[in-house]
C-alpha cells in the first residue's frame, strides 16, 4: 500500500479497496459525488486539494500565534475541519448537547445532517491527550474518557454504523465494533499529507471518505457505499489468505532450494549429506526464516518498528536501506531479480543483525527483539550461506503481492490489517507437511549456471495426521461463545475483587491442544481488554494500552500444549506479533506455551502412586504372547503385595516442593531486556536439566513406558515391573539401567507431559482457571491406526473407566484433571459428544463428578466452505449457579444428552427385537467390486459361477439412485477355504490379481486385523453370515442407509450382498416396515442414536434393539399396520420414479414448507402437467405419512395422543435446516416418554421371566447384534 499516511487497523477495509478507487470503480462516478455529469472528480479532487492547502496554512499560521497552552479547540474546528469537510461535501451542525445513552451522556462534537447524522466529533489538535487519552479530569463535565473511545463506544450502544473522530492532525472512520475485542478503524495523519504534500492520499481520502460514502439513514446503512467496501474488503481478506496459503508454501520450497541450489553453499550441502541437518531440521530453518519476513513486514506496516518518540532520521535511514518494505519494492521490479547476484540476501542478514544483537541497531536507535526468533540459532546454517537476488526477490513478491481472482489484477498484500488469528490460517496447512530430503539432477544457480549436478532437493510429503484427527483453523465466530460462557464469567468475578488489575492477571487459560494459538489470542483479548479499561478508567482503551495491557496478559495468564512442534513456534509467533511494542524484546514464551502430547503422561504428582499397571503386559501385535504372560503375572504378583501401602518417599515430595518453588521464582523475573530475557530463559533451561527435574521425570515416564515397549524376549531386561519402580519411588534406589534408559527415550519420542512438572506452579494451585480449545476427534478403531495399540492401552488406563470411543473424551477427561475448582472448560467438538460411548465416557463422567454443564449448542454449522458441523460445550468443576444456556436459550438443567430434561434410566435391550437386524458386510478391499459386464462375462463362461457372484447393494444407492438399483456386482467367498475358492476359477483369479496385492501390503504387525486379511485375502473383512442366513427364505427385507439426512427403509430383493453402510432388517412383514418408518421410531433413533455431520447414524444396538415395538407384534402381524406401510413404500416408489429422484431429495421437498408445482418442477425438471401430477403426489406422500403414524400411535393404545402433524423446527438439526413436516415438539415429548416406560416395562417384565441363574449373570455387556467391528480387529 503506498500511501504513507493512511492507516488501516482491523478488518475495516482491505488495501486492495483503496488501491482500486478509480474512476470506474462502483461508486466513483461524477454522479455518486453528486457532480453534474460533466465534471470529472478528477478536476474536483485537484480543486479540493488546492482550498484544503490554502485552509491548512491559514491554519497554521493561526496555531502559531495561540497561546502555547491553548488545546486550539475552537480553532481547529472552525479554521480548519469544519472547511476540510466542507470540501467533502459534510453539512455539520455543532451539538451544544450531549447526547444520552444508558445513562451516560456522549458529548460529540457535531453531526453530519445531510447523511443520516452520522456523528463527528472534533477536539483540539492540541489536546494534549490526543485521540487515545482520557483527558485530565481538570474540571466538572471534562470528558470522562478518549475522543476515540467515545464515539465507538456511543456506536457500539447505538444504531449508527460509521463515526468520525479527529483532532485536525488525524482523522479516523469508526465502525460499529461492538462484535469485536480488537480496535477496528481507518486513519487518515492530515498533518503528513498537508506538510509533505501527499496528493494522493488526500485523492484516497476523497474518494473514500466524501459525504456520498456515508449512510443517507440509520435503517439503508447496509446499503452505503462505506459498508459496501467493508463487505467487499471482508471478502477480499478470505481471497487473500487463500492466496497467502499457496504462496507461503511456494516461499519456503523455493527459499530451501535456493539455498541448497546455490553453488557457494557447499557446507550446507555437505551437512546434509551426512546427515548433521536433517530435513525436519531444515524444514525448521525456512520456517523461522517466514516468521522472520512476517514479523518484521507485520510491525513495518503497523508502525511498530520505533516507539512514538524515535527520531526522525532514524525512521528514514531503517526505511530507505534496511526496510523488508524496501525489498518488497525491489521484488516488484523483475529486472533485479539476477541469479548471479546475491547482494540482496546480505542486505536482509544485516537487517536481522539489527533486531539480533545490542550493539547493532543501537546507531538506528533500535532495540534488540530477541526470543528465539531473532538469535542467529532460529536460521542456523542459513545465515551464513548465501541466497540468490532471483530467488530471495521472488519469494518476496509471492508474499507481497496477490492476483485477484475476478480481474487478475495483481494487489499488495496489507500486512497490517490482517489479524494476527488470520495468519494462523495461512501458516497451519503448513504443520500437515512432512518434509523430505529427495535426491534429483538440479540446475546450478548463480554463477555457473546451466551446469547441472546431482543435488538433494526439499520437498514436502503430504502427512495426514493433523488433518486425520479432525484438527482444524478455528473461526472466531465459535471462539467467543466459548469465551462469553467461561472465561467471561471468571473476569467479572475479578473485576469484583478489591484489587481487579492484579486479579485479572492472576487468571491462567489453557489451550491444550493450541495449533497457532488463535483461542489463546482470543482469551488474551478479552482479558487484556478488561485490564486495559481498569487501568485507564475508560470503556475504550487506546491501543497504546491495550498493546501493553495484552502483553502482560500474555506474559502470566496464557498457556498453550500442542504435539506438533512446528506448531508450537507458530502460536509463539502469534502471541509475539499481538504482544509487541517498539523497543522492548520479545516476551519469554518457552515456559508458557510447551510442545508436548498433552493426554500421554500425569496430570498430577499423586497419580505416581499407581504403578506399573498389568494393562501395560496385555498381548499387543509385535508381543510374544508367552512373554507378555509372564511379565503381566510378575506384575500382578508384584501389585498385589503391595497392596494400598502408600509409597511417596518424602526426598520425593521435598524434590517436587523445591521444583514448585523454583518454578516460581523463575516466572516472576522481569523481561523488559533482552538481558533479563537470557537470565530467565537460562534459568528455566538450568531448572528443567536439574538433578531433581530429572529424575521425577524419568520415574513419571516408567509407568507409561511399558505399554510401548514390545514384549519380546529380547526387552525383556528393558522391562520393568510394579516392585522395582516403587524403589525408585521409595528413593531406595537410583534409576538408572538399561530399562530406565529406554523409557525415557520413548518418553522422549512420544512426548510425555507430565502436568505436575511441566506446570508445577499451575498444578500446586490446583490446576487452570480456564481451558479453552478445538481438541482434535478421532473415533474407535481409526485411534489404534493412527496413534497405535500402546496409546490407546495406556490411555484407557489413565482414564478409566474409559473405553475407547474417541479422542475428544481423552481430551475432555485432560480438561478435567488439569482444572482447578470453580473452573471452566469451554470447547468446540464433533457433535456426537452426546452419542452413546463418547457420552459415557466423557460428559457423563464429568456430571457423575461434580461438574456441570453451563452452556451447549447442539449443532453449528462451521463458518465458511467447510461441510461441518459441530458442537459447542461449557462445563464448570463444580456446581454452575448462573444461568444455562441451551442453543441460546435459558434453561434450568443440561443433561450429557445436552438436552434441558433430567436423564431418564438407562435403556434396555428387548430380547425379542435380537437377532432381527443387522449391518452389511465389512469388505476391506475394492478388488472384490466388478461391473455388471464383468459378472455376466463370468457367469456365461461358468454358471457355477453365480453361486460367488452377488449384486450389491449400500447406503449410496438406497438414499440417492431413483430406482434403487445395484450399479456393481461384487465376488463373494462367504467364509470359504482356499482350495473351495479356487473351484470358482475366474472369479477367483480376479480377486488374486487385484485383491492380494492390496491385502499383502498391510502391516501385519500393526494390528490383529491386518494379520487376518492378509492370511484370509480372498474373503471379506466380515461376511456377516447371521445375516444372509436370516433372509435366504425371504423374497424381500428392509434396508436403511446407516447415515442418512432422512430415516428411510425401503424394500429390497434379498438375493444380494449389503455393504456395512446399510442397516437390514431381517423381516419381510410391512407391518414390521410400517413401525420403523413411522415418525415415532425416528423420534426414539435421532434420540438415541449417533450422528455424523448433520445426518443421523443409525445405531442399532442403541435405537433398534431398545425400541419398544406395539405390544406383540412380533408374534402376531397386523393387517392395518400392514395395509398402509405397503401403500405409503409403494406410493413413494412410484414418486421417485416419476421424478426420477432419489430419496433424499424427494424428502427435501416433502419436507418443504412452501412447495409449489414451480419448486417441483425446477428439480425434477418436468413439463407442467406432469409437475403439478407429482406434486398433488408429494401432497399425497404427506397425507400417507399422518395416517402412517396414527395408525401406528392407535397400535400402542395412545388414541389421547395427538400427534400435531405440521412443519416444526427440530432443535437438534442446523440452524438453517431445522425445519421438518412431522409430529409437533410437544408429541415427540410424550412419544419419548411413553416409549422409555414401554422400554422399562418390557425390561421388568424380562426380568420377572429370566430363570434365577440366568438373573445372576444379567449385568454382563449383551452382545451388539450390529456386528461392528471391534475397534481392535
Amino acid at each position: 500500500m503506498n500511501y504513507p499516511s493512511i492507516r488501516i487497523e482491523g478488518a475495516i477495509l482491505s488495501p486492495d479497496i483503496l488501491e482500486s478507487l478509480h474512476d470506474d470503480t462502483i461508486g466513483q462516478r461524477p454522479a455518486d459525488f453528486g457532480l453534474d455529469r460533466g465534471v470529472k472528480v478528477k478536476d474536483e479532487i485537484a480543486r479540493a486539494w488546492a482550498d484544503a492547502q490554502d485552509y491548512w496554512r491559514i491554519f497554521q499560521r493561526k496555531l502559531d500565534a495561540l497561546k502555547p497552552d491553548s488545546p486550539a479547540t475552537t480553532e481547529t474546528r472552525n479554521l480548519w475541519m469544519v472547511p476540510l469537510l466542507g470540501l467533502l461535501g459534510y453539512q455539520l451542525e455543532y451539538q451544544a448537547k450531549a447526547a444520552e445513552l444508558n445513562g451516560k451522556t456522549y458529548a460529540i462534537s457535531h453531526r453530519v445532517t445531510n447523511r443520516g447524522r452520522t456523528p463527528l466529533h472534533i477536539i483540539g489538535c492540541r489536546e494534549t491527550a490526543g485521540l487515545d487519552r482520557k483527558p485530565e479530569r481538570t474540571h466538572i463535565g471534562a470528558p470522562r474518557m478518549s475522543a476515540h473511545g467515545l464515539v465507538q463506544e456511543y456506536l457500539n450502544l447505538h444504531d449508527e454504523l460509521y463515526g468520525i473522530v479527529t483532532n485536525g492532525r488525524v482523522l479516523r472512520l469508526l465502525r460499529d465494533s461492538s462484535r469485536l475485542i480488537k480496535l477496528t478503524y481507518l486513519e487518515f495523519d492530515l498533518d503528513r499529507i498537508f506538510t509533505d504534500g501527499l496528493f494522493a492520499d488526500f485523492a484516497v481520502l476523497y474518494r473514500l471518505l466524501h459525504a456520498t460514502r456515508l449512510p443517507i439513514s440509520q435503517d439503508n446503512a447496509a446499503e452505503s457505499l462505506l459498508e459496501r467496501y467493508h463487505q467487499d474488503s471482508l471478502d477480499a481478506g478470505s481471497r487473500i489468505r487463500a492466496g497467502l496459503s499457496k504462496a507461503v508454501e511456494q516461499a519456503i520450497l523455493n527459499f530451501a532450494n535456493g539455498f541448497v541450489q546455490h553453488p557457494h553453499n557447499d557446507e550446507l550441502r555437505q551437512q546434509i549429506a551426512i546427515g548433521n541437518i536433517s530435513a525436519e531440521q531444515y524444514y525448521s530453518y525456512s520456517l523461522h526464516l517466514i516468521y522472520r519476513l512476517l514479523f518484521l513486514m507485520v510491525i513495518e506496516e503497523r508502525g511498530l518498528v520505533y516507539p512514538n518518540n524515535a527520531q526522525a532520521k532514524h525512521r528514514e535511514i531503517y526505511h530507505q536501506y534496511y526496510s523488508l518494505q524496501r525489498l518488497r519494492r525491489l521484488s516488484e521490479k523483475s529486472y533485479l531479480a539476477n541469479p548471479r547476484h546475491y547482494d540482496l540476501w546480505l542486505s536482509l542478514l544485516s537487517t536481522f543483525q539489527l533486531f539480533e544483537s545490542e550493539t547493532a541497531g543501537h546507531k538506528l536507535g533500535l532495540a534488540p527483539l530477541a526470543g528465539d526468533l531473532f538469535t542467529p540459532q532460529a536460521i542456523d546454517i542459513l545465515g551464513q550461506s548465501r541466497l540468490g537476488n532471483d530467488v530471495l526477490l521472488g519469494c518476496l513478491r509471492s508474499l507481497n503481492l496477490y492476483q485477484h481472482p475476478d480481474n487478475g489484477q495483481l494487489l499488495r498484500v496489507n500486512y497490517a490489517a490482517l489479524n494476527v488469528e488470520e495468519f494462523g490460517s495461512v501458516y497451519e496447512g503448513l504443520l500437515e507437511y512432512q518434509p523430505v530430503f529427495v535426491q534429483n539432477a538440479l540446475p546450478i544457480l548463480g554463477e555457473g549456471a546451466g551446469m547441472r549436478v546431482n543435488a538433494v532437493e526439499f520437498a514436502f510429503a503430504k502427512g495426514d495426521q493433523r488433518a486425520a484427527t479432525g484438527s482444524h483453523y478455528t473461526p472466531d465466530e465459535l471462539v467467543q461463545p466459548l469465551i462469553k460462557h467461561s472465561l467471561d464469567y471468571l473476569i467479572a468475578d475479578k473485576l469484583k475483587e478489591n484489587d481487579p488489575e492484579q486479579a485479572l492477571l492472576s487468571l491462567r487459560v489453557a489451550d491444550i491442544a493450541c495449533g497457532s494459538g488463535h483461542i489463546l489470542l482470543a482469551a488474551a483479548r478479552r482479558i487484556a481488554t478488561e485490564l486495559a479499561i481498569v487501568r485507564t478508567g475508560e470503556e475504550q482503551p487506546s491501543p497504546t494500552a491495550f498493546r501493553a495491557a495484552i502483553r502482560d496478559v500474555i506474559r502470566q495468564c496464557i498457556y498453550g500444549v500442542d504435539l506438533n512442534p512446528l506448531a508450537v513456534e507458530l502460536c509463539k509467533v502469534a502471541l509475539w506479533l499481538e504482544a509487541h511494542i517498539p523497543g522492548e524484546p520479545l516476551n519469554f514464551l518457552d515456559h508458557h506455551i510447551k510442545c508436548g502430547n498433552a493426554i500421554v503422561g500425569f496430570a498430577k504428582r499423586e497419580e505416581l502412586e499407581r504403578g506399573i499397571p498389568d494393562e501395560a503386559f496385555k498381548t499387543m501385535p509385535g508381543d510374544e504372547k508367552d512373554i507378555a504372560a509372564l511379565f503381566r503375572k510378575k506384575n500382578k504378583d508384584e501389585r498385589t503385595k503391595q497392596g494400598q501401602l502408600q509409597v511417596f518417599d518424602p526426598v520425593i515430595e521435598q524434590q517436587l516442593d523445591a521444583i514448585v518453588n523454583r518454578w516460581r521464582e523463575l516466572s516472576n523475573l522481569p523481561e523488559q531486556t533482552p538481558a533479563q530475557i537470557d537470565t530467565k530463559k537460562n534459568g528455566f533451561i538450568e531448572f528443567s536439566e536439574s538433578q531433581d527435574a530429572f529424575i521425577l521425570n524419568e520415574i513419571a515416564a516408567l509407568p507409561i513406558a511399558q505399554f510401548y515397549i514390545e514384549k519380546t524376549n529380547a526387552n525383556k531386561y528393558k522391562l520393568i515391573t510394579d516392585a522395582e519402580y516403587r524403589r525408585y519411588l521409595k528413593g531406595q534406589q537410583t534409576p538408572q539401567g538399561q530399562a530406565m534408559a529406554e523409557a525415557f527415550a520413548i518418553a522422549h519420542k512420544k512426548r510425555f507431559f507430565h502436568w505436575f512438572l511441566e506446570f508445577p506452579e499451575i498444578m500446586a494451585r490446583g490446576g487452570f482457571d480456564c481451558i479453552l480449545g478445538n481438541p482434535p476427534y478421532l473415533g474407535g478403531k481409526k485411534l489404534s491406526d493412527t496413534f497405535g495399540y500402546a496409546f490407546c492401552y495406556a490411555n484407557m488406563w489413565a482414564f478409566a473407566p474409559c473405553g475407547l470411543s474417541d479422542l475428544i473424551v481423552f481430551f475432555l477427561r485432560r480438561f478435567f484433571l488439569v482444572l482447578k475448582d470453580s473452573g471452566y472448560a469451554a470447547f468446540i467438538t464433533t457433535n456426537s459428544i452426546k452419542d452413546g460411548d463418547i457420552r459415557k465416557d466423557g460428559l457423563d463422567f464429568i456430571l457423575n463428578n461434580h461438574g456441570d454443564i453451563n452452556m451447549a449448542v447442539r449443532s453449528i454449522k462451521w463458518p465458511g466452505q467447510a461441510k461441518l458441523n459441530v458442537s459447542l460445550v461449557s462445563v464448570s468443576k463444580g456446581k454452575f449457579l448462573g444461568t444455562k444456556f441451551l442453543d441460546g436459550k435459558q434453561v434450568s438443567f443440561i443433561s450429557s444428552l445436552l438436552e434441558d430434561e433430567q436423564p431418564s434410566q438407562p435403556l434396555i435391550k428387548i430380547k425379542e427385537n435380537q437377532n432381527q437386524a443387522f449391518i452389511g458386510s465389512v469388505i476391506k478391499a475394492d478388488g472384490f467390486f466388478i461391473s455388471h459386464s464383468e459378472a455376466d462375462m463370468m457367469i456365461n463362461e461358468d454358471c457355477e459361477n453365480k453361486e460367488v457372484i452377488y449384486k450389491i447393494t449400500n447406503g449410496e444407492e438406497i438414499n440417492n439412485i431413483p430406482n434403487q438399483a445395484p450399479q456393481r456386482s461384487i465376488i463373494c467367498f462367504k467364509n470359504y477355504l482356499l482350495d473351495q475358492a479356487k473351484l470358482f476359477y475366474l472369479p477367483f483369479n480376479h480377486v488374486l490379481n487385484y485383491v492380494k496385492p492390496d491385502r499383502d501390503q498391510r502391516d501385519e504387525t500393526k494390528n490383529a486385523e491386518n494379520r487376518n486379511l492378509k492370511e484370509k485375502w480372498w474373503l471379506f473383512a466380515r461376511y456377516s453370515t447371521s445375516t444372509y442366513s436370516k433372509i435366504k427364505n425371504y423374497d424381500r427385507c428392509f434396508v436403511a442407509a446407516i447415515t442418512t439426512k432422512y430415516l428411510n427403509f425401503s424394500a429390497t430383493p434379498t438375493s444380494q450382498i449389503y455393504l456395512n453402510t446399510v442397516f437390514i432388517l431381517a423381516s419381510d412383514r410391512w407391518d414390521i416396515y410400517c413401525v420403523v418408518q413411522s415418525g415415532l421410531h425416528e423420534v426414539w433413533s435421532r434420540k438415541y442414536s449417533g450422528a455424523l455431520e448433520t445426518r443421523l447414524r443409525y445405531s442399532p444396538s442403541d435405537c433398534f434393539e431398545t425400541f419398544p415395538f406395539p405390544e406383540g407384534l412380533w408374534q402376531t402381524a397386523n393387517p392395518k399396520l400392514a395395509n398402509v406401510g405397503e401403500r405409503y413404500h409403494e406410493h413413494r416408489r412410484t414418486l421417485m420414479q416419476q421424478l426420477w429422484l432419489g430419496l433424499t431429495d424427494i424428502y427435501n421437498l416433502f419436507h418443504t414448507r412452501d412447495l409449489t408445482p414451480e419448486r417441483v418442477a425446477k428439480v425434477s425438471k418436468k413439463s407442467p402437467e406432469e409437475t403439478q401430477a407429482v406434486y398433488n403426489g408429494l401432497i399425497e406422500l404427506r397425507r400417507l405419512r399422518v395416517e402412517l403414524d396414527t395408525a401406528i400411535r392407535d397400535a400402542y393404545g395412545w388414541h389421547d395422543l395427538d400427534l400435531g402433524h405440521d412443519f416444526h423446527e427440530i432443535e437438534t438439526l442446523p440452524e438453517n435446516d431445522r425445519v421438518r413436516f412431522t409430529i409437533s415438539p410437544a408429541a415427540r415429548k410424550d412419544v419419548l416418554k411413553r416409549l422409555l416406560a414401554e422400554n422399562h416395562s418390557r425390561a421388568a417384565e424380562q426380568i420377572a421371566l429370566t430363570p434365577e441363574k440366568a438373573k445372576s449373570s444379567r449385568g454382563k455387556k449383551a452382545k451388539i447384534n450390529d456386528n461392528q467391528d471391534d475397534i481392535f480387529l
